[in-house]
C-alpha cells in the first residue's frame, strides 16, 4: 500500500531552496580543492586539477596566510557538507612550527565529515626561514608522519628550506606530483 504525503506550500519552499543551495554550492567549489596557509595558492597557481575556492582567503575559501592547524580545523568545522569535493590537498603546518601536539587526528576527522567522498593529500610545509629557523627536515617529516597515520597521502618533496612567499620552482613540482596523484 503507498503512503500519501501531506505536503504544506512551506515544506515545498524549504525542499526547493535545500536542492537549489546544494546545487549552488557544488557549482561554486571546485572538484579537488586546496586548502590551508599562505603557500596553498602558489601551488594552485601551478596545478592543472587542484583549485582554490576563492582567490580571496578567509574561513569561507579554507585557506588564509599565517594560520595554523588549529583555525583550518576550526574553518573546516564551519563549512557545509560536500559530497561534491573528490580530493583535497591539505597544506597546513608551517604557521604552527610543526607543533608535535597539533589534532591533526581532528583536521582530517572533521574534513571527512564535511567532504565524505574526498580523498586526502597533505603538502609538507617550508622550513628554515622566521619562526621556523631552528627547525629541521627530520622535524618536518615527523610532523607529517602523523597525517599518514591518519590515512592521509604525503606529497613529495617537501616544500623545503626556502623563504615559501614567492614563486619556487618546487612549487610546480609538488603541483605536478599532486596532480598525478589522482585520477579524477
Amino acid at each position: 500500500m503507498k503512503k500519501i504525503i501531506k505536503l504544506t506550500e512551506n515544506d515545498l519552499f524549504v525542499i526547493i531552496k535545500k536542492i537549489i543551495n546544494e546545487s549552488q554550492l557544488e557549482n561554486d567549489i571546485p572538484k579537488n580543492i586546496l586548502i590551508g596557509d599562505s603557500q596553498t595558492p602558489f601551488i594552485a597557481k601551478q596545478s592543472n586539477k587542484f583549485k582554490l575556492i576563492s582567490n580571496k582567503g578567509g574561513e569561507n575559501s579554507l585557506w588564509l596566510g599565517g594560520k595554523n592547524l588549529s583555525w583550518l580545523k576550526t574553518a573546516v568545522s564551519k563549512h557545509e557538507v560536500s559530497n561534491y569535493v573528490k580530493n583535497i590537498a591539505i597544506c597546513i603546518g608551517t604557521n604552527g612550527g610543526f607543533n608535535k601536539n597539533d589534532n591533526i587526528n581532528g583536521l582530517v576527522e572533521e574534513l571527512k565529515k564535511k567532504f565524505p567522498k574526498a580523498k586526502l593529500f597533505v603538502i609538507q610545509g617550508s622550513w628554515g626561514w622566521g619562526g621556523n629557523i631552528d627547525k629541521t627536515e627530520k622535524i618536518v617529516r615527523d610532523y607529517y608522519k602523523k597525517f599518514k597515520e591518519n590515512g592521509v597521502t604525503i606529497i613529495e618533496p617537501p616544500i623545503g628550506k626556502n623563504e615559501p612567499h614567492k614563486p619556487l620552482p618546487v612549487y610546480k613540482t609538488i603541483a605536478n606530483n599532486l596532480d598525478n596523484s589522482t585520477l579524477n
